[in-house]
C-alpha cells in the first residue's frame, strides 16, 4: 500500500472477550490487555495458520468510545493499517484527506507504539499504528 502503510488487523467488537473465545475459532495471540485510555479489554487473535490478525474489543462501560458501536450490536469494527511513523501517518492522513478523530496516543495491546483513528469520506473506521514507541 501506498506510503508504507499495510494491513495490521481487523477489529470487532464483542460484548465479552472470553465468551466470545469460547464459542469462536478465533486463537488468542497474547495476553488479553486492559487499555484505560480506550476503556476497554482487548486483544488480538487469529485462526490457525498465517491468517489476519483480529483485535477483539470488549467496551468496559458507557464512558469507551466503542459502547456505541456494541449498542448496535456485537460486529466488525475498525481496520488497522501500520505505517513506519507517526509522521508517515500524518502525511497518509493528508494526502488521502481523511478526518482524524483521535491524537496519536500510546496503546497498551501494543506496547505502547501510538495509535490514531480517523475516517476516510465514505465513514470507514480506520486505525493507524505506528511502528515506533512513543515518546
Amino acid at each position: 500500500m501506498a506510503g508504507g502503510a499495510r494491513i495490521h488487523h481487523f477489529g470487532q467488537v464483542v460484548r465479552d472477550i472470553d465468551a466470545h473465545l469460547a464459542g469462536s475459532l478465533w486463537q488468542t495471540v497474547g495476553p488479553i490487555v486492559t487499555d484505560p485510555l480506550q476503556r476497554a479489554r482487548l486483544c488480538l487473535a487469529a485462526l490457525p495458520g498465517d491468517a489476519p490478525l483480529v483485535e477483539l474489543i470488549q467496551p468496559l462501560d458507557a464512558d469507551s468510545p466503542t459502547w456505541n458501536a456494541l449498542q448496535r450490536g456485537p460486529g466488525w469494527h475498525h481496520v488497522c493499517l501500520m505505517l513506519p511513523t507517526r509522521a508517515a501517518g500524518d502525511t497518509f492522513v493528508q494526502e488521502r484527506r481523511l478526518l482524524p478523530i483521535t491524537e496519536w496516543m500510546p496503546a497498551v495491546l501494543f506496547a505502547g507504539r501510538p495509535i490514531r483513528f480517523v475516517y476516510s469520506r465514505q465513514r470507514e473506521l480506520i486505525e493507524l499504528l505506528a511502528d515506533e514507541r512513543s515518546r
